[in-house]
């Protein structure tokens, strides 16, 4: 294809901007998609018809069709004027009349390519356009049984001329976007840098230039340099400006300038020489860049060797007739008016002789084609040409819509699935090149987007069939041309101008979804309409991953208490004003606890924390630890509010990529809010964030995220946070999905930093707040309506209460688990000033559990009751009582805190032996000495006729692990422990070990019972590398047998699905069974695969020694091992 660069003129159209039909023109019929890159005419022949795979054979061609809208970019505006679907080009077909399309035949049609001008006819002024989602331009052919639409010859005018033209306005630019210096925003320079090349040359042609004319060049580029620097601009070898950078600040956020340059000289030139030269200013390390090269000027109207267009600014700016004189026009093919794209007509000529000779209107701007029959543009065959029939102009009453390609479409359809049968919405899929076909011509023109959501947004016929959501399914990309290694722009997103600044230069999906008709400039007035969610994954896996976490969170396996918790994690002071940080946070934690006291707040304020110095800096190692515990022992949402960036939080990396990875939570899936800078900047591929690793992980993390995509201001983020989590946490009684909740909350939002304040996710999905009630009805067989007895320590308590609706109404047919948590009184603490800027705050933190443990609920009723430890606060007040239960479908909440803890209890009965101990790693199978994995699960399951203390109110009383004697990083394990079902003198503590050294080992625990007795037991084991699959004690059981055997093995894969196969053979090596079954172990031991003694076809073996061989395949890593055992059948 020619690479002219031609011009595409604004016209203003006196039409509505959306006129909706009911059917798209592709719904029916045979449909072939072509590209151009440039605006012009173009010639199609039968050639081009048979490489699109249309049969020529009988062809008519005037049942030739040619659809399409242009490639210019669609107006973002909302009310602005827009084809609604595919329109129909009036075409020129030579040779169309005999009825047969024969080898000379061919097809002539204007096209508009992708990059145009906007043109401003006040000023006499042209500003080039490049588009930025593409290169190309598309239309679509389709042969039917109608005639098609046909160039028609234009009516002659007949009035006087009161003005003759000659010459006319021509413009032509230069512009290659091949880098983008900050992998951010929508500016894109030349590659070339000119610190490597400081003087760089250009020769811009400009044929037929009016000798001695004005001719206007515009140039533009980019620095980024400590100290100002220059581009000086020569023409034609005279010096004709000087571009000026402004120096960058080292501790600024913008990183760059750009700035342009304008000369208007005289020039008789048909080639433009440019020379720009760089002066860095004695900066070696600057680095400056080309933008473009435009120039604007007046050339002779002469027809030569070539296809042209023109227009004149003085027809615009005359009044009454004007008359064109094309010098030698009477030699061109045809002239056409191409004013109206897609109904151009053909000129005649009102003169004999050589030229040629029209009139027209004055008073508008009109556009012109000389056409020469040796120069016509070629257009391109994809690769895929036939277009499947679609209509997406027939959809209506959706609620929830997925966007997504066809690669990923099958996991966006689970998603929809799920909504469409259990949430009562009624849910589509659609294919993101269904959407460019129909909303913007084909082309990748991500406005198409907004107006395809705003068809389906109009188009509901009842209130309770209005669009609700959208999901975007799939990675976005700064690159939309597919210019960068790797990328991944599957569902392309909205970017700010704006590339050298990351607190301005923002990535967002709000443009897709504000809908109103003044809309669509990224005003921070306007208004989200719909609520929107990313699920931002690049291959199928991801999506497979990502789509069973988001449906786990619905199972009854995510059933549980931890939906009781919210975890509020908070910067230290690094700087003078940082304070707002921590005491932003403690704003929060208090309102939740006014408002909504159903929730347990979790503090994790690092300045509480005793920081520690390391090799690589300060260093909090036990916050880290305590964001690990908060994550998997189960937090409804987890907010943190301080410093961050794309490898995890804070200097002092109280959070980093390995840890994320550690994070073992796939039932404790939380709302992971982060109010910090770019930790979720996914729209760069070559940079993968800690935040987009927590969405993707297999193994936990977050299935919906509330996160930041670029660097917000400390001042922005408190104000953000605060008003998000009143509107999530239901303050005012709001029933909001987690995306609804952040489009409210950016609605009343006036920072332009909300756009990249990203929901990813499900936007359907509502935080799994229990409902309520659940309340106490009797304390010690008293009805709590006469008096409430006090909690002593070391006495006996014994709750009686009742599951109910929000009514409290009681639900009889409620039959589950109660969880109660008890909390010792509220206890004030302070942060340390660990960096000394002479602030300390005061919180409050009630984090002390006096119990914790597991009731029965029959018909809504149930009993629990404990034995108070002796380690309280003996001053009385107020505690806390927390209530979870559920029944395998529906869960519910609540809480007392008007019980009084405190004194003891004088009349105890004695009790001083210390509780019983039993240890195991990953199941209770596990027998001391044995093998495990590297990251095991301790199991401690203690008892005592007294209870376990958990309360941490006294020092050294806490359940305590001690692995390798290393008494200085003790394993503090109160938070772990919860009693067995309707038994408080028993329970078990589950506690994950991370990273340990391959070699043996050896874990001692120590416990105390309510009393203050205590006891403590040893485990040894032995870790085996995870680099490979160990295998150990192979055998059957029972062996010898007859009829029935279990295969048993030990492993070091525990909870990672396993491909076993157990293969039998005779003593001489004859194969006679093979048993292929998955399996996955809680611990080590697997004793699931069964043999009945058949052979493969059923059939009984006779008596004897026979070998099996055992063969194991971790599905995640591509381990194998295998073993050989000897087995033997008596018959």
């Amino acid at each position: 294809m020619k690479k002219h660069l031609l011009l595409f003129i604004s016209l203003l159209l006196a039409e509505i901007s959306f006129s909706q039909s009911n059917n798209s023109e592709l719904s029916e019929g045979n449909w072939f998609k072509f590209e151009v890159d440039t605006t012009g005419i173009f010639r199609i022949d039968r050639s081009f018809f048979q490489q699109l795979g249309i049969s020529t054979n009988g062809l008519n061609p005037k049942k030739i069709h040619i659809y399409g809208n242009g490639g210019s970019l669609l107006p973002v505006l909302n009310s602005d004027f827009r084809y609604d679907d595919l329109q129909e080009n009036a075409i020129f077909i030579a040779g169309e009349n005999d009825g047969s399309f024969d080898a000379n035949d061919y097809i002539l049609f204007y096209a508009k390519g992708p990059h145009d001008w906007e043109i401003n006819t006040t000023n006499n002024t042209a500003i080039h356009r490049q588009n930025p989602f593409s290169d190309k331009a598309y239309y679509f052919i389709t042969v039917n049984n109608e005639d098609g639409k046909r160039i028609a010859p234009k009516i002659p005018i007949t009035s006087a001329a009161s003005s003759q033209i000659n010459v006319f306005d021509d413009f032509t630019f230069f512009e290659k976007d091949e880098r983008n210096l900050f992998a951010a925003g929508m500016q894109w320079f030349f590659n070339s840098d000119f610190n490597i090349e400081n003087t760089q040359t250009f020769s811009i042609p400009f044929k037929n230039a009016m000798p001695n004319s004005q001719l206007n060049i515009t140039i533009r580029g980019v620095s980024n340099s400590v100290v100002s620097s220059t581009m000086n601009v020569k023409v034609n070898n005279q010096d004709a400006f000087v571009i000026n950078f402004s120096a960058v600040s080292p501790t600024s956020l913008t990183k760059a300038f750009a700035a342009e340059g304008f000369a208007s000289i005289t020039n008789s030139s048909e080639k433009i020489a440019l020379s720009i030269s760089y002066d860095n200013n004695g900066n070696p390390s600057a680095n400056a860049f080309l933008d473009y090269i435009e120039i604007r000027g007046k050339k002779q109207l002469r027809f030569s060797d070539f296809q042209f267009g023109f227009r004149s600014f003085q027809q615009a700016n005359s009044s009454g007739i004007v008359e064109y004189q094309i010098e030698n026009g009477n030699a061109a093919f045809q002239i056409w008016d191409v004013s109206n794209p897609i109904a151009p007509e053909q000129i005649a000529n009102e003169t004999p002789g050589n030229d040629f000779v029209f009139k027209d209107v004055a008073g508008v701007l009109k556009e012109y084609v000389v056409l020469n029959e040796r120069d016509f543009y070629t257009p391109t065959r994809l690769q895929n040409s036939r277009v499947i029939n679609q209509n997406l102009h027939a959809l209506r009453d959706i609620n929830y819509l997925v966007i997504t390609n066809t690669e990923l479409s099958g996991q966006a359809q689970r998603l929809a699935d799920y909504h469409q049968t259990n949430s009562n919405l009624t849910t589509k899929v659609v294919i993101l090149d269904e959407i460019y076909n129909e909303f913007a011509s084909g082309s990748k023109d991500i406005t198409g987007i907004r107006d395809f959501i705003k068809y389906i947004y109009n188009s509901n016929s009842k209130p309770d069939k209005k669009l609700k959501y959208v999901c975007f399914f799939g990675d976005g990309s700064y690159d939309y041309k597919d210019r960068i290694p790797a990328n991944n722009n599957i569902v392309p997103v909205k970017l700010a101008f704006d590339s050298f600044n990351l607190a301005n230069s923002y990535v967002t999906d709000d443009f897709f979804v504000m809908l109103d008709a003044n809309e669509g400039n990224m005003s921070v007035s306007h208004s989200i309409d719909v609520a929107s969610s990313r699920i931002p994954v690049s291959t199928l896996d991801e999506a497979t991953t990502v789509v069973n976490k988001i449906l786990s969170y619905y199972n009854k396996n995510a059933l549980g208490d931890w939906r009781n918790t919210i975890t509020l994690l908070a910067d230290d002071i690094d700087e003078s004003g940082e304070e707002v940080l921590q005491q932003g946070v403690e704003k929060i934690a208090d309102e939740i606890k006014a408002n909504n006291p159903i929730f347990n707040v979790n503090k994790i304020y690092m300045d509480a924390y005793v920081q520690q110095n390391a090799a690589g800096g300060e260093r909090y190692p036990e916050v880290n630890k305590a964001i690990t515990n908060a994550i998997e022992k189960g937090t409804l949402v987890f907010d943190y509010f301080g410093h961050g960036g794309e490898d995890g939080f804070a200097s002092e990396r109280i959070l980093d990529v390995p840890q994320i990875q550690s994070f073992n939570n796939e039932n404790t899936l939380p709302l992971f809010i982060t109010v910090t800078c770019s930790f979720s900047r996914f729209d760069n591929p070559n940079r993968i964030t800690a935040g987009e690793i927590l969405f993707k992980s297999k193994t936990g993390g977050a299935a919906n995220m509330i996160s930041t995509t670029r660097e917000v201001f400390i001042f922005v983020g408190q104000q953000f946070n605060e008003n998000l989590i009143r509107i999530l946490m239901g303050f005012n009684n709001e029933d909001l999905s987690i995306a609804e909740g952040l489009m409210t909350t950016k609605n009343q939002f006036s920072s332009p930093q909300k756009f990249f304040i990203y929901s990813f996710g499900d936007p359907a999905k509502k935080l799994a707040i229990p409902k309520p009630n659940i309340r106490i009805t009797k304390m010690n067989d008293i009805d709590i309506t006469q008096s409430l007895d006090t909690i002593r320590a070391l006495s006996k308590i014994k709750f009686e209460g009742v599951v109910t609706d929000n009514t409290n109404t009681i639900l009889n047919n409620f039959n589950g688990t109660l969880s109660t948590t008890i909390f010792d009184k509220s206890l004030d603490k302070t942060t340390l000033d660990n960096d000394g800027f002479g602030i300390k705050m005061t919180f409050d933190s009630q984090d002390s559990k006096l119990f914790r443990g597991k009731s029965t609920v029959e018909n809504g009723r149930f009993i629990l009751d404990f034995i108070v430890p002796k380690d309280i606060r003996i001053a009385f007040g107020k505690g806390k009582l927390s209530f979870y239960a559920d029944d395998g479908v529906n869960d519910k909440a609540g809480f007392n805190n008007d019980i009084i803890i405190g004194g003891i209890n004088q009349n105890a009965p004695e009790d001083t032996v210390g509780p019983e101990i039993k240890l195991f790693m990953n199941d209770e199978s596990f027998i001391d000495g044995g093998n495990t994995n590297a990251s095991p699960n301790l199991i401690a399951v203690l008892s005592d006729a007294s209870g376990i203390n958990t309360s941490i109110t006294a020092v050294d009383h806490d359940i305590v692990a001690i692995l390798d004697g290393d008494t200085s990083n003790p394993i503090i394990l109160n938070d772990f422990y919860q009693s067995e079902l309707n038994d408080f003198t028993t329970g078990k503590v589950t506690y994950k070990l991370r990273d340990l050294e391959v070699g043996p080992h050896m874990l001692q625990l120590k416990a105390w019972d309510t009393y203050n007795n205590s006891s403590q037991t040893t485990l040894n084991f032995v870790v085996v590398s995870d680099a490979i699959l160990n295998l150990e004690n192979v055998l059957n059981y029972p062996n010898p047998f007859v009829n029935y055997t279990e295969f048993w093995f030990n492993h070091n894969k525990p909870n990672e699905p396993l491909e076993v196969q157990v293969q039998v053979f005779t003593v001489s090596g004859k194969l006679i069974k093979t048993i292929n079954q998955n399996v996955q172990t809680t611990g080590n031991l697997s004793r699931s695969i069964v043999w009945n003694g058949l052979d493969d076809f059923g059939n009984k073996i006779g008596k004897g020694v026979y070998v099996y061989k055992l063969k194991v395949s971790s599905t995640l890593n591509n381990l194998v091992s295998e073993k050989y055992e000897k087995l033997v059948i008596l018959q």
